[in-house]
């Protein structure tokens, strides 16, 4: 009886003991925030879009198309016999530029075309000035011959107080030009024309030697130098050193001959002589 009762005493505990491990604890608090991870890589970005498409151009000002416009178209002839002219800076522009003063010293720009027929940096040097309106490089100028049109177009308000530049290099000399400098051509009706005589100005940039080593063009070609490498040169050997009415040239003509006027290293013949008028330039109003 007794081993009985010890039996269901310790079934008892053992029951009691099971009961007691099933029963967990209360959770505990919880831990602290973990350090933040680093930044992704960023992605590549998307291909770029078309362009659009241009817009439509404005309307033109008042009067119609291009009815604020006044345009003139410019002409230079050649006089001379034999000397041919480079292309010209032909500009429009109100009071206050001027490419050149005589007695006074060359720009480089103006250097440029004297000796070697390069009228960009006239132009340059113009578009650059407050009185600019219009600017065109004219075609070359055979002797003896009417140069091609140039157009210049302003504004019709401006044509009032107009003014017009156009010089070109005399290309077989060192240093010589011609043209207008700041000539009136103001309140020139539709149809009205006006021409100027010029004269021949040297810059006073490089000295008149005439040699095929100094000189662009079609002589000193023919005698074995000229191009672009006879041309402009940053040296300046004149002893005028000013810009000066053009006493024309010597030539070889006769530079045998002590007694009368020659100049042995020119590769200038009579034919390249010329007196002034040296050029007539035109200017018509079109419209």
């Amino acid at each position: 009886m007794l081993s009985k009762v010890l039996k269901l005493s310790t079934l008892a505990l053992l029951v009691a003991l099971a009961a007691g491990c099933g029963d967990d604890g209360a959770t505990g608090p919880a831990g602290p925030q973990g350090i933040a991870g680093q930044d992704g890589a960023d992605g590549q970005d998307g291909v770029d879009g078309q362009d659009g498409a241009d817009g439509q151009d404005g309307a033109d000002g008042n009067n119609g198309q291009n009815g604020n416009l006044a345009v003139y178209t410019v002409t230079i002839t050649n006089l001379t016999y034999g000397q041919p002219f480079s292309p010209a800076s032909v500009v429009a522009h109100e009071p206050g530029y001027y490419a050149f003063q005589a007695g006074q010293t060359a720009s480089v720009a103006l250097e440029m075309l004297a000796e070697g027929g390069s009228a960009a940096g006239l132009i340059d040097e113009a578009t650059a000035d407050t009185s600019f309106l219009d600017a065109q490089l004219s075609t070359g100028t055979a002797p003896r011959s009417i140069g091609e049109e140039t157009t210049l177009v302003v504004p019709k308000l401006d044509t009032d107080n107009l003014r017009l530049t156009a010089l070109t290099m005399l290309v077989d000399t060192n240093d010589a030009f011609t043209g207008v400098n700041a000539m009136d051509i103001s309140n020139m009706e539709v149809g009205d024309s006006k021409s100027f005589m010029t004269i021949s100005w040297d810059s006073g940039t490089e000295a008149n030697t005439e040699t095929a080593a100094t000189m662009p063009g079609p002589a000193a070609q023919a005698a074995g130098g000229g191009g672009a490498a006879a041309g402009f040169s940053e040296v300046r050997d004149d002893l005028f050193d000013v810009v000066h009415v053009h006493r024309g040239v010597v030539t070889n003509a006769n530079a045998s001959d002590a007694s009368m006027e020659g100049l042995e290293s020119s590769v200038l013949t009579e034919g390249d002589r010329w007196d002034n008028p040296t050029a007539k330039i035109t200017v018509v109003r079109t419209r």
